[in-house]
């Protein structure tokens, strides 16, 4: 496997810690060098990663869900998140955004199927301030999805029951930019001032890098990543550079998961990191956690499906660009402004499998991508894992790695 990637410029020059000398800490002091290295992407094997250590003392936390309505598209809508405050906060001055995949909610990032903390639960204990933000239409009013899959639909008021013919045409509204319309209302509200990282699993990729231009009060300085991507217009072009062919989905489409479905999908990982067993035991704690439901527009954003997407805005009036902006070029003075760390995992097969060469790697051609703009771009391979590794066994290790980026410099150079 090729092992060296150029990134573009000098890269960083850390502030050196030496809290990781000794062997048993063997997997920080490779991330640490790693970091500062002349290659934008560098590999774990599975030793050095149970080495890989907090980089802070744990504390407690509390949680809270938090509400907000926003209007957009000629409709009011409700989004929903859990706010995780530690009782010491590392920096008082930062906080984690964390947006779901696609048929997900903020409830699959605060547990695992075998009840060991989630992604954000381990961000929390390790003193940081942590939004994970439910999709708007994906949030049922006390958490806990009781109804079957098969009947579920979006519930995009928590006040108030909507009509059939109200939820389709919603449905055919409820865009990328309503999403993070209201992750931003919800920062502003509940993390005013703050710097933000943004973490974004899968589909929320997209939408985490798309936060800045919506934000009002605070300021997205990196963005860290697992199966997580980049900018869409980016992810249209590996697809064509990769010479990938993917399906669309018709307008008014509901994608529902299943135990077929994940399993179709090459969701499953190995037995060794997935104590739950396979879909079997995944998705039955899924059916409760997660929304399970997609809408065929959502789908297709994700997938910039140019010419389904051109038929939304006869049926809806509202502009094409509510439906295609997002596959517009990013702003290159801010992709200069922040730190990018992906990760990508052994069994991920849109993120890692596909692709013959390391290059066409998705996570790392988004890096090489990414590095045009910035010197603080590191794409991060791990084995095992597959698309869901942040709720398999060691999970606590991917937020370590973020934290350990971030305790050593790598996000807060050049943020004046």
């Amino acid at each position: 496997m090729q092992s060296l990637l150029k990134a573009n410029g000098a890269r960083l020059q850390l502030p050196h810690l030496d809290a990781c000398a000794n062997a048993h800490q063997k997997g920080v002091t490779k991330l640490l060098d790693d970091l500062q290295a002349p290659s934008l992407f560098s590999e774990y094997n599975w030793d050095e990663w149970m080495t890989l250590d907090a980089p802070y003392e744990e504390v407690d936390f509390s949680t809270t869900d938090v509400t907000t309505r926003f209007n957009r598209n000629g409709y009011d809508w409700d989004i929903h998140g859990l706010l995780y405050r530690p009782r010491k906060e590392v920096d008082s001055g930062l906080a984690i955004v964390v947006i779901h995949g696609g048929a997900g909610s903020a409830r699959g990032k605060d547990t695992t199927p075998d009840g060991r903390p989630g992604i954000s639960r381990v961000l929390a204990g390790q003193g940081f301030t942590v939004l994970s933000v439910d999709y708007v239409g994906h949030y049922p009013l006390g958490g806990i999805w009781t109804a079957p899959v098969k009947d579920r639909e979006p519930i995009y008021l928590l006040d108030r029951k909507l009509a059939a013919d109200e939820i389709l045409d919603r449905n055919r509204k409820c865009t990328f930019n309503v999403h993070v319309q209201g992750t931003a209302q919800l920062v502003d509200e509940y993390l005013t001032g703050r710097r933000l990282l943004g973490f974004g699993h899968s589909t929320g990729g997209p939408m985490t890098v798309a936060l800045h231009a919506f934000t009002k009060t605070a300021k997205v300085i990196g963005l860290i990543g697992f199966g997580s991507g980049g900018p869409q217009g980016w992810r249209k072009e590996w697809l064509e550079v990769t010479r990938q062919t993917y399906r669309d989905f018709p307008v008014d489409h509901i994608s529902r998961r299943s135990i077929k479905a994940f399993r179709d999908a090459g969701y499953e990982g190995p037995a060794e990191v997935c104590p739950w067993g396979g879909a079997e035991g995944y998705v039955p704690w899924a059916n409760y956690a997660r929304s399970q439901i997609k809408t065929g527009l959502c789908d297709n954003q994700l997938l910039g499906a140019v010419k389904k997407l051109e038929e939304y805005p006869p049926l809806t009036g509202l502009p094409r660009e509510e439906y295609l902006d997002y596959l517009d070029e990013q702003d290159p003075a801010w992709l200069a402004s922040i730190g990018v760390l992906l990760m990508c995992s052994e069994n991920d097969r849109p993120h890692w499998i596909i692709g013959d060469r390391l290059e066409d790697k998705y996570d790392v051609f988004m890096g090489v991508k990414y590095a045009k703009h910035t010197p603080r771009v590191q794409v991060i391979y791990v084995p095992k894992y597959s698309h869901y590794g942040m709720q398999e066994l060691y999970n606590e290790k991917i937020a370590y790695v973020w934290l350990w980026a971030w305790k050593s410099g790598f996000f807060q150079a050049r943020t004046a």
